[in-house]
């Protein structure tokens, strides 16, 4: 470049320097503003101990507390079956259900009645024959007294040379005769006893024969022993059964029993509430099995809605473990299933019948409830006095539904943070804001209100 062309440019490059340090000095320096530290608003509940009432849901199929196989207890021909004696059929108790054919019993019944009038001649005949051995048993006696009186007077006679030896020897016979004639009828005198017994004992036998006879026929008719509903007919008229085969079976509409399966981490949470401090030892589990009746339950059907819910009562503990679940079984009893029936609303509780069933104890003090999103991996986020974001480690000693129990202390009037924080830094500056609907939905769900279906949240 010619020093000419640069003698051209650098004038106006001065001038423009020149022009924006004058502009820069001209003008005053930014002022500097601090940045204050941020706020996070927060939803927060007061933790506040209150009375909670442990639950827990399981499932369950629905079997009728009493079944019957009815099973001839003779053999016969069918000769009635009842009209309603057809699958699902209500049959109430004393009714007949089937009726065999009699005449082979009543048979039995008349020989064995004809055997018991034999015998009883032939008692009344050996009273008689006893009577007459008697009196022939006076009259030996005296005629051997006589005889042997005779006897007596020939042998003076024979000492006097006046009889005969052959004559006294002839008297000494006819005593001895005589003799084993008093012998002969106190033998049989004896054995009149014996000979009694032995006739009582075929009447007995014979009387046994009889009983039997007329069980036998009164088995010829089959009744329903409970109140039932027809769950199978094995039978049809004129077909011949043999003793031991099944009639029917029958269900008792008195009662339901639903084998409930909770899961063991549910169970155990649950049964530490509803039994505190007795499953500790073996002796106090045996207490808690045997005061199974302060549970209470219901049976809900969750096809129909929520107006199908039954009471119940739990009976005992089931004596196995589902193989495939591992869950826990509790047999549970609704009392009259077919009592409130409500069509198209209500059904009644038939076998085979899925249900929910919840399970309640009485309510336990001091408990600390909190939703169960207020608990992130075994910990809570807390607001201290000065405002200040604190995560504390806590246990669960509950879940159920959407709240927690927990077997961690806090001091009363702690604030749990129970909305979402991101991020999460502690010591973060929040702004709590209590959640008046969320404590208010605690307090209802830890009360009998909840298990009771009522202000569902």
């Amino acid at each position: 470049m010619s020093l000419l062309r640069k003698a051209l440019i650098l004038p106006p490059v001065i001038a423009g320097a020149a022009v924006l340090v004058y502009a820069v000095s001209g003008r005053e320096a930014p002022k500097r503003t601090d940045i204050g530290e941020t706020t996070t608003l927060v939803r927060v509940v007061t933790v506040e101990p209150q009375d909670f009432v442990p639950r827990v849901t399981g499932y369950g199929t629905v079997d009728p507390a009493h079944t019957l196989d009815a099973i001839a207890q003779v053999s016969g021909r069918v000769t009635y079956i009842n009209p309603d004696f057809k699958r699902g059929e209500f049959i109430p108790e004393g009714k007949i259900l089937v009726t065999l054919a009699p005449e082979d019993y009543e048979l039995e019944i008349a020989e064995a009645q004809s055997d018991i009038a034999s015998a009883e001649v032939d008692i009344e005949e050996l009273a008689v024959t006893l009577d007459t051995q008697k009196q022939s048993l006076a009259i030996a006696k005296s005629v051997l007294d006589l005889e042997q009186r005779e006897l007596a007077r020939l042998k003076t006679l024979q000492e006097r040379k006046v009889a005969s030896d052959q004559l006294v020897e002839n008297q000494e016979g006819t005593v001895l005769q005589q003799k084993s004639r008093v012998q002969d009828l106190e033998n049989e005198i004896a054995l009149n006893p014996v000979k009694r017994k032995a006739l009582e004992q075929v009447k007995a036998k014979n009387e046994v024969r009889l009983e039997t006879a007329k069980l036998n026929l009164a088995r010829t008719t089959i009744r329903v022993p409970f109140d039932a509903r027809v769950s199978k007919v094995n039978v049809e008229i004129d077909q011949y059964v043999g003793a031991g085969s099944s009639i029917g079976e029958l269900d008792g509409i008195d009662a339901a029993d639903i084998d409930v399966q909770i899961s063991p981490g549910n169970m155990a949470g649950f049964a530490n509430l509803a039994f505190p401090g007795q499953l500790e030892t073996e002796e106090g589990v045996i207490r808690a099995r045997h005061s199974l009746d302060r549970l209470k339950a219901k049976v809900r059907v969750g096809s129909v809605g929520e107006t199908a819910v039954w009471d119940a009562h739990v009976k005992r503990v089931s004596d196995t473990v589902d193989p495939d679940t591992r869950s826990i079984g509790l047999i549970v009893s609704v009392d009259k299933p077919y009592d409130t029936i409500r069509p198209g609303i209500k059904p009644p509780l038939v076998k085979g019948m899925f249900t929910e069933v919840e399970l309640s104890a009485p309510p336990v003090a001091d408990q600390i409830v909190l939703p169960r999103n207020a608990v992130h991996s075994g910990r809570i986020m807390t607001v201290s006095p000065d405002s200040r974001l604190v995560t504390v480690p806590v246990e669960i000693a509950f879940r159920f539904d959407d709240i927690v129990v927990l077997g961690t202390d806090l001091p009363a009037g702690s604030k749990v943070i129970v909305s979402d924080v991101s991020p999460v830094i502690e010591g973060m500056l929040l702004k709590p804001v209590e959640d008046e609907a969320v404590k208010a939905g605690l307090k209802r769900m830890a009360s009998t209100d909840a298990f009771n279906g009522e202000d569902q949240p």
